[in-house]
């Protein structure tokens, strides 16, 4: 296998500046062409810590001439390094070194010999050089190579997954330019095919039709281990994920049509049903399962004030990279989309990487919010399923109108998912934020209203107002009876029927005292009595009514059609 900073040649040649010699010496010098050919560094690649400077001089003259050789590295971008690291070499070093001997001669140098010479400062990682090796020749011009990336890190393979039913694609931290097919084992009998790569994506072609939920383990040989990058790898096997095709092997989704990745993320099942992940949803330390749908999700309270912290861990059959968008929404009612939460926090990354953070908050319920991102293990103790973990730490400044919450997460082609957790999260205490002012109109007079809940207000007054119907409406209030003084009491008094009331009262004893038989005569009364009708009679039921009925209407009609037109009612 060929290594990514040893196998490819660049070859500068340069003419050899004849002059003064005879003709048949001119002749045979044209015949042995002195150059330098640069070994094993391309421009705009890597190489890494045991990589080498391999550069060769050929033709009869090229090592007789040579009197001093440098090899030098400059940066030009990439991680910081201000030193320019110049290895100077010896004249009759040997094979290594400047040879004296005529006649092609190859010389080597790896880093490690390099940085191993007082004169040579250690290479920085990231750090892009320009590494030129210049001989002391006429007849030589200095061989350089650009964008050359000194790469002491090595990749990882972050997810595998199937993209048909004979192809996996392995995506790992950095670009992959040298694997080979023999690079990678697959389990069972499935074998590799062939490989293409893509960047920092591998894709491998297998020897046969995978089945619809196998999931086969890609291993990296001890090949790709040792020359790639050289320093081997993090992680030396991972399992591909499942996704749904076909029986024609184009990957597809519930008869959509969707073509790639059609799998949703997911902070629990996926679409078959499996529970991908376990407890992907925290808030302030209760953790629970997400369903495929609804979760039930006991009521936590929050409380105005205190710092809350919810985690979310979402899995991406394409990798957490993959991930795009998380939006966490708070205060729905049952009948509610998160569209129309009044308290929401969204994270976007883009290709790049780069995170962005959206509060929709009208009504100024949350604040402190501080949102930050992690790749790390979907299920303690499994390494090998990955998932993006999402942690929101925030503070509610007031109570809000409903309890439940929402999570909506798309990764990159688009494929997103919904889950509603009742009965949420309730949140309790007085608002940090100042009372709302509103105004309100009471017959014609504007007043000016500050409010003391969702739905009541005072106003400059003292008077109360309630939120109906959209609008703002004075409360009713019953005008109490104007109570007189006593210093005037006349019939005219407030108090005059009530205190009539009481002398009545006060009157009939004395009267029975004085005069027993006074309401005697009143015994002798007949018993009230009562009169009882016959059922009552609906005239129109009576046929001769009906029939009268007919004859006047039709009598009418005949003198209203005169009235209206006499001239034709006399023809």
């Amino acid at each position: 296998m060929n290594n990514l900073s040893t196998r490819i040649t660049f070859v500068v040649l340069t003419a050899l500046l004849i002059g003064g010699f005879p003709n048949f010496m001119a002749q045979e010098a044209h015949a042995t062409v002195n150059s330098m050919t640069f070994v094993n560094i391309v421009n705009d690649n890597r190489m890494s810590g045991d990589g080498t400077v391999v550069y060769t001089l050929t033709g009869t003259l090229a090592n007789e001439n040579a009197v001093a050789g440098t090899i030098t590295f400059v940066r030009t971008g990439g991680t910081a390094d201000a030193t320019t690291h110049t290895y100077t070499m010896t004249v009759g070093g040997g094979e290594n070194d400047l040879a004296s001997t005529s006649g092609g001669n190859a010389i080597t140098k790896d880093v490690t010999e390099l940085q191993a010479d007082a004169g040579f400062a250690d290479l920085v990682s990231g750090t892009i050089y320009t590494v030129t090796v210049e001989i002391t020749n006429p007849a030589l011009a200095a061989v350089a190579k650009t964008g050359v990336t000194f790469d002491n890190v090595r990749p990882t393979m972050d997810s595998a997954s199937k993209t048909s039913l004979t192809t996996i694609d392995i995506t790992f931290s950095e670009d992959i330019l040298d694997a080979e097919a023999s690079d990678f084992t697959l389990d069972g009998v499935l074998t590799v095919a062939s490989i293409s790569e893509t960047g920092g994506v591998v894709t491998i072609t297998t020897n046969q039709v995978m089945g619809n939920d196998v999931t086969p383990i890609v291993t990296l040989g001890g090949d790709f281990v040792t020359d790639v990058i050289n320093v081997g790898t993090v992680n030396t096997a991972i399992a591909a994920s499942v996704i749904a095709t076909d029986n024609d092997g184009v990957t597809s989704k519930n008869g959509s049509g969707c073509d790639g990745d059609c799998e949703e993320p997911t902070l629990g099942m996926d679409s078959n049903g499996r529970q991908i992940v376990k407890n992907g949803f925290t808030y302030n330390g209760n953790p629970t399962n997400v369903e495929r749908f609804f979760t039930p999700y006991p009521l936590i309270t929050a409380n105005v004030g205190k710092q809350n912290t919810a985690v979310f861990k979402i899995y991406e059959n394409m990798g957490p990279e993959n991930v795009k968008h998380f939006s966490f929404a708070f205060g729905l009612d049952k009948s509610d989309i998160i569209s129309n939460s009044k308290a929401m926090i969204e994270l976007d990354i883009d290709h790049e990487g780069t995170e962005t953070v959206t509060v929709t908050d009208p009504e100024n319920a949350l604040d402190n919010i501080k949102v930050s991102t992690n790749i790390g293990n979907c299920n303690e103790g499994d390494s090998d399923t990955q998932c993006l973990i999402v942690t929101i730490n925030h503070m509610f400044r007031a109570p809000l109108d409903f309890n439940i919450v929402v999570t909506d997460v798309w990764d990159m082609k688009r494929n997103s998912w919904q889950n509603y957790y009742n009965h949420g999260i309730e949140v309790t205490g007085e608002s940090l934020n100042p009372a709302k002012i509103h105004d309100g109109i009471n017959a014609g007079q504007i007043y000016h209203l500050t409010e003391t809940s969702k739905t009541t207000a005072v106003d400059e007054f003292g008077d109360t107002w309630s939120f109906q119907y959209g609008i703002w409406e004075q409360d009713y209030v019953k005008n109490e009876r104007v109570q007189d003084t006593s210093s005037v009491f006349n019939r005219m008094h407030s108090d005059f029927a009530e205190y009539k009331e009481l002398q009545a009262q006060n009157a009939i004893p004395q009267l029975l005292e004085y005069c027993p038989s006074c309401l005697d005569s009143f015994i002798d009364f007949d018993d009230s009595f009562s009169y009882e009708y016959s059922n009552e009679l609906n005239k129109l039921d009576n046929l001769e009514i009906i029939q009268r009925m007919l004859l006047e209407n039709e009598r009418a009609q005949k003198i209203m059609n005169y009235l209206l037109d006499p001239v034709k009612y006399s023809k």
